[in-house]
């Protein structure tokens, strides 16, 4: 009795591993990217944030977060299975951020592999943090998904905790737009520029500057208000500056950056971007150029042409001319000459016989 109580808890336990075994959420790690925003040297932090996760429900992630930052998870599933157990096909990871974008979810998958028994794979899902995110706590569900030759599907689901930071005083360029961007004969562009207010502290003095010494560009708007991120609209929250820019034709062609300033106090430098326009040579023009040379030429060909024209009127009276010199020819004056003989001769023989008679 008790061999058949044994074996059946031995039944049991092997029954319950064979049933855990599947598809598993192994090891997760995150990496925060922050933007080139100068605000975050000067509070002495790195540019990269990284760190591992703790593989248990309800676990927080050990992040610093902040609006527009760049989080990236690299999850490792692996199949669990052994020996004579399936292939997993179609393998992939997903990651819901919950009601972090104005209300509404972030979602996004990894690629999909497939994983023998055994085996493992690591994937990253990457979320770009939206602007307007709130400071608070998110719910994140990290899920894999697959499913065996025979099309069962197999997944596993952990539950985590993600929180959104602000800082007090965080200014940033959030757009910036050079339309066009390559000039040529028409050397006028639009440089536009947008500021946002992503803190929570209201700003009074922030300075957004337009800077390209080499073609002549320097603009500065200072003594801008943003409100705080917290309580204002998107328009209150932000300031845009529009630059209408001409280059000069005599300028050769070439590639100008601009920068463009963000400051703090308008002088304390938050945040800096630049784009690049391109000033090429004039093709029209170049065109216009060539179409004199090759204006010329058809002038060569038509002044060539009357004069083939000419040659071929020429020869036509070449043959008239050859008409009337036949006229004047020596021997019609010969044969003219002769008949004048022959009429002469005529007359006098016709003379000497009426003075015979």
């Amino acid at each position: 009795m008790k061999l058949i109580a044994f074996l059946l808890v031995l039944a049991i336990l092997l029954a319950s591993g064979i049933w855990a075994a599947g598809l598993e959420i192994t090891e997760i790690d995150f990496n925060v990217d922050y933007d080139d925003a100068y605000t975050y040297r000067i509070e002495d932090r790195d540019r990269i944030d990284s760190g591992s996760v703790s593989m248990t429900n309800d676990s927080k992630i050990d992040a610093y977060l902040l609006p527009g930052s760049n989080l990236t998870f690299t999850i490792r599933v692996e199949n669990t299975f052994q020996g004579e157990n399936p292939d997993l096909r179609g393998v992939f990871a997903r990651v819901t951020i919950e009601e972090i974008d104005d209300g509404a979810d972030l979602e996004e998958e990894s690629i999909d592999f497939d994983l023998e028994p055994g085996n493992d794979n690591r994937v990253d899902v990457n979320f770009p943090i939206p602007l307007d995110a709130d400071a608070g706590t998110y719910n994140v569900i990290i899920e894999a998904e697959g499913e065996d030759r025979n099309e069962t599907p197999h997944n596993t689901e952990l539950s985590l905790k993600l929180e959104v930071k602000k800082q007090s005083h965080d200014i940033r360029i959030t757009k910036v737009l050079l339309n066009p961007s390559i000039v040529d004969c028409n050397r006028k562009a639009k440089l536009t520029a947008e500021a946002m207010n992503l803190g929570s502290n209201t700003e009074n003095e922030v300075a957004l500057e337009f800077k390209a010494a080499s073609i002549g560009i320097n603009s500065y708007d200072k003594d801008v208000s943003l409100e705080s991120s917290d309580e204002a609209s998107e328009e209150e929250k932000t300031y845009t500056k529009t630059l209408n820019i001409e280059v000069p034709s005599f300028f050769r062609a070439g590639t100008f950056p601009i920068l463009v300033s963000l400051y703090w106090k308008n002088f304390i430098l938050f945040d800096q971007k630049t784009v690049d326009l391109v000033v090429k040579d004039c093709v029209s023009g170049a065109k216009t150029t060539e179409e004199p040379k090759q204006e010329e030429k058809e002038e060569e060909v038509a002044v060539i042409q009357p004069e083939d024209e000419e040659g071929l009127a020429a020869e036509e009276p070449v043959t008239y001319s050859q008409e009337i010199s036949v006229l004047k020819s020596p021997f019609l004056a010969i044969a003219l000459g002769g008949v004048a003989i022959i009429v002469l001769i005529a007359l006098a023989i016709a003379g000497y016989r009426a003075r015979a008679q």
